[in-house]
C-alpha cells in the first residue's frame, strides 16, 4: 500500500515508522509519474504480500500550491518528477529522479539502498521474526 504524505504527516512518518522509507514526489498531470505509479503500485503490493515491514512506500505531491512553503522550508524541492528519495530515519540516503517502466527496476534500486545501509549502517531485516 502507498501511503499519500501531506505537510502534517511528512516528517512524522519518515523519522518514526520503521527504518526505510521511499517516498515518491509525483505530479498529478505529470506523464512520466503516470507511466511510473503502476509500477510503484506493484512494488507496494509486493511488499505487503511478502510481509516486508521494514520498508514503507509513500509518494508526496509535489506540485500542490499549497505544500509550496512545507517544500521550500524543509530543502525538498526536486529537479523534476518522479524524484524517489530513499530515507534512513528521517535523513535522505539516495534520490533520484527517473521514469520506471518496470517493477523490477524500482526492486533493484531499493536492494541497492538496503546493501548500502546494510554495509554503513548495520542493516536491518527485511522481513520480521
Amino acid at each position: 500500500m502507498i501511503i499519500e504524505l501531506t505537510p502534517e504527516t511528512f516528517f512524522e512518518h519518515v523519522k518514526k515508522e520503521g527504518p526505510l522509507h521511499v517516498v515518491m514526489h509525483y505530479g498529478a498531470s505529470c506523464g512520466p509519474c503516470k507511466v511510473t505509479m503502476p509500477h510503484y503500485e506493484l512494488l507496494a503490493n509486493h511488499l505487503d504480500e511478502h510481509n516486508i515491514t521494514n520498508i514503507k512506500i509513500y509518494r508526496f505531491h509535489q506540485w500542490e500550491p499549497e505544500y509550496r512553503p512545507f517544500i521550500d522550508e524543509h530543502n525538498l524541492n526536486t529537479k523534476g518528477v518522479p524524484t524517489f528519495r530513499y530515507f534512513y530515519y528521517g535523513d535522505i540516503l539516495d534520490e533520484e529522479t527517473r521514469v520506471y517502466h518496470d517493477a523490477n527496476h524500482i526492486k533493484d534500486k531499493l536492494v541497492e539502498v538496503v546493501k548500502g545501509i546494510e554495509d554503513t549502517m548495520g542493516g536491518f531485516n527485511l522481513y520480521e521474526s
